[in-house]
């Protein structure tokens, strides 16, 4: 369909992508069920949460204003830290608002709480400027150089800002995705 042709590099780096993902997904931490969209909204404003989200936006505003115009064009990792960054929000937001609305839809309605209509504010903003960016990336550089960067940049400062928000613990272990009746014991 494109006559793209993927060399060896690209293939180990597709494998690794999946493989990443595939160990993201086995390891994830079971979620606590949130009950209202004012549980979402005392989370996304602890302040360890609120200063990842001003360095965001200091970084974004940093990024728009200072590096794009003057090396946007030349390294890739300008426009896609900005995709990146506001992705970031965007999927805390999108929770939120994915929250609010299935609560609405079981009979507790959200929608009357001013916090549910920030968060849909919020992630059609993060939405515009994410699209927008990743664009002038798309066009300027090619998209097998564009497109594994923001996957890695994206999926980190995601995990990053999950952590933070609902305050995960994390504790990968190597034997952690076998049942809980199994033991090991390891004699030396």
């Amino acid at each position: 369909m494109l006559k793209e042709k993927l060399h060896q590099l690209g293939v180990l780096g597709c494998v690794m992508c999946i493989s990443g993902s595939v160990i993201i997904v086995i390891h994830a931490p079971q979620e606590s069920p949130i009950t209202s969209v004012q549980e979402i909204w005392a989370m996304a404003t602890q302040q360890a949460f609120l200063l990842y989200l001003g360095s965001v936006i200091v970084l974004v505003v940093l990024l728009i204003l200072y590096f794009a115009p003057r090396c946007g064009h030349t390294n890739v990792l300008v426009f896609t830290g900005i995709c990146s960054l506001m992705g970031s929000l965007s999927v805390m937001s999108v929770k939120a608002l994915g929250t609010a609305l299935k609560l609405t839809f079981e009979g507790k309605n959200q929608l009357v709480y001013l916090e549910t209509w920030f968060f849909m504010f919020i992630v059609a903003t993060c939405v515009i400027i994410q699209m927008n960016y990743l664009n002038k990336a798309l066009d300027t550089f090619n998209t097998a150089v564009v497109s594994p960067i923001y996957y890695v940049m994206f999926t980190s400062l995601t995990i990053i800002a999950s952590v933070i928000m609902f305050k995960v613990s994390m504790h990968l272990y190597p034997l952690h995705c076998l049942p809980d009746s199994s033991v090991v014991t390891v004699k030396l």
